[in-house]
């Protein structure tokens, strides 16, 4: 340190306060102070190099740029050095001394006003980051020399309670140095096993050296600030193991970059397998955000749409603003261009991938096909480019979930004016529906869908290519003009006529309306929805959904036909029939997959099997 008397400055009034809310209120991870000296090192370190292209009388030229990192465990100090631009004594009192010379009264009206200290956009505004090192030093001093060949070394020295000191420096070498004399709680730091995890995980992409004991801590280069070409598909696969924290390789992924309308690189990842979720669960989830390879926050949700939330990887951007602690995103408009064009390249590269590699894309399928079709439902500006991503099993594909819309409207039989479509919990279980009956009759192709996610979404869809979605419960099915006749209601007379008047008394807690139809050829019964619209399941859980414990009921369509229909009907009149009318209520819900009142069902059943069980003579 040179002789000269240091001079001593006093910070003003609302400069004092502002470095007690940046110690005690803007920063909520202490170990952050050190990403900002590493930033800030960065910074100076590009900045000298792009001077270097132009300016022959650079000081210091041959000095190589890099960030060195020493700890002294016996004086309980950290230093941070760089071979950066460096400051005059001017320049440290405009960057450092002032903190935000120009805007610290507004900076301070408005944390006051919001009284949330993410929401001011203020990183860029107002140099701030270097004073999170107060949380942790006791002491800071800084030395530095400028690139300037006439400008002398400064040294800058304060507490960080209301002044600092300058007085000339000794210092040779271009760049600056930074020394903490740490608290005593915070000397964890001093050990170079915190170190270099800590460089690891918010600095290991800076584009220069970060040097410990003469030792390398950070990557030499960032994954995705090579050159696509210069990346191997191993290269990929790795990297994602790294950040993804998986032991298998990805099914795919996609690197995308951008220049306008924002400038950014990102690579997402699909796992193999999709995230195990439970009901209501919001947890944690988004890509890595970094900022000039500065990682700023692990999972950042705004850049991909909740829908897209199985994706790991990362975004690395140059026109990201931060908020003052980087820890929130400052300006949402930048985001939600990145969200954007994420998304929109996710989607394009899975409608190519359905297109190309069928096998590849229905394993994406049978994983993430809950999250496409959340998507459809959540995201209407997106439902179109969504839609063709869509794949079900059907009434003609029996192996695989392989049908797309488009393939099933070029399928369609002459005059068919919908897509139908059955919910149940199966393929299989569908394929045997007393719903299915007519429309295999008629070869009309039906999807099979077994989410239940499926019921409200397709329920709620916009005609695809002219053709409006129809549940096959429906009462009304918008048929071809040549099969509408047989599949409207008949009226009946005499013996039937009864019967269903009998029906509808017995069931009258259960069952809205009784009718019979041709549309059913080997049932006897199906409950069908009269209203058309929301499906019984759908209703049904909404109702549970808002607490109405109202009881459901159904509508009930009978095979004028079946033999057991008829043999009620000649019963009519019988004392024992209204059981058996019971029986047919259980049927109906049976043929759906479903048990109602099991021990009621068990009571009617046991009489049927005495009479049909032979006796010893």
């Amino acid at each position: 340190m040179a002789s000269s008397t240091a001079e001593s400055f006093t910070f003003k009034t609302e400069i004092q306060e502002l470095l007690h809310l940046i110690v005690h209120t803007l920063y909520t991870h202490q170990e952050i102070f050190l990403r900002e000296l590493l930033s800030n090192a960065t910074d100076a370190l590009s900045k000298v190099q792009f001077e270097s292209l132009t300016n022959a009388e650079l000081y210091d030229k041959d000095q190589p740029l890099q960030i060195d990192i020493k700890l002294d465990e016996k004086l309980k100090m950290i230093t941070i050095e760089d071979t950066g631009l460096g400051m005059t004594r001017d320049s440290l009192i405009e960057q450092i001394g002032t903190i935000a010379h120009s805007g610290t009264k507004k900076f301070l009206a408005e944390l006051k006003q919001s009284k949330n200290v993410d929401s001011p956009e203020l990183i860029g505004q107002f140099g701030v980051g270097f004073y999170s090192v107060f949380m942790v030093a006791d002491y800071v001093t800084i030395e530095t020399r400028s690139m300037d060949r006439d400008a002398a070394a400064v040294r800058w020295e304060s507490d960080g309670t209301g002044s600092y000191t300058l007085a000339p420096s000794d210092r040779r070498k271009r760049g600056t140095e930074i020394t903490l004399k740490l608290k005593p709680e915070y000397e964890e730091f001093l050990n170079e096993h915190r170190i270099k995890h800590l460089v690891s995980q918010y600095s290991n992409y800076l584009p220069f050296p970060v040097m410990l004991n003469d030792e390398r801590i950070n990557e030499k280069e960032a994954l995705w600030r090579k050159s696509k070409a210069d990346i191997s598909d191993d290269d990929y696969k790795e990297f994602y193991k790294q950040i993804g924290s998986d032991y298998q390789d990805p099914l795919f992924w996609e690197d995308i970059s951008s220049e306008a309308p924002v400038q950014f690189r990102s690579i997402a990842y699909i796992p193999k397998r999709a995230p195990a979720e439970f009901a209501g669960d919001d947890s944690d989830h988004g890509l890595k955000l970094y900022a000039k390879r500065v990682f700023i926050q692990d999972q950042c949700k705004q850049l991909i749409p909740r829908f897209l939330r199985f994706l790991r990887g990362l975004v690395d951007s140059e026109d990201i603003p931060l908020n003052v602690s980087r820890e929130t995103i400052q300006n949402d408009r930048n985001i939600l261009k990145i969200n954007k064009i994420i998304t929109k390249k996710i989607i394009d590269a899975l409608r190519k991938k359905g297109d190309s590699d069928e096998a590849a894309y229905l394993e994406f399928w049978k994983q993430y096909g809950r999250y496409i079709k959340e998507g459809v439902h959540s995201e209407i500006d997106l439902r179109d480019k969504l839609l063709p991503l869509l794949r079900y099993h059907s009434t003609k594909e029996s192996d695989v979930p392989s049908v797309t819309l488009s393939a099933y409207v070029e399928r369609k039989v002459e005059g068919q004016e919908a897509i139908y479509y059955a919910i149940g919990e199966s393929a299989d279980q569908l394929r045997k529906s007393p719903h299915l009956e007519f429309f295999l009759e008629q070869g009309i192709e039906v999807l099979l869908a077994t989410d239940p996610l499926d019921d409200l979404m397709l329920g709620q869809l916009e005609p695809f290519q002219e053709l409006a979605f129809v549940n096959v419960e429906s009462g009304e099915l918008k048929l071809p003009e040549r099969l509408k006749e047989e599949t409207q209601p008949i009226e009946v007379e005499g013996e039937l006529k009864q019967l269903q008047e009998k029906v509808k008394a017995t069931l009258q807690e259960h069952i809205n309306e009784v009718r019979f139809s041709k549309q059913l050829k080997q049932s006897p019964c199906r409950f069908y929805n009269a209203d058309g619209g929301m499906s019984h399941s759908v209703k049904k859980m909404m109702l549970q959904f808002e607490g109405m414990g109202v009881p459901m009921k159904r509508d009930l369509e009978l095979n004028p036909e079946h033999p057991f229909v008829l043999s009620l009907a000649k019963q009519v009149e019988d004392e024992g029939v209204t059981d058996r009318i019971k029986l047919l209520y259980h049927l109906a819900n049976l043929l759906e997959g479903q048990v109602a009142e099991p021990q009621e069902l068990a009571q009617l059943i046991i009489p049927l099997l005495v009479e049909e069980t032979p006796t010893d003579q």
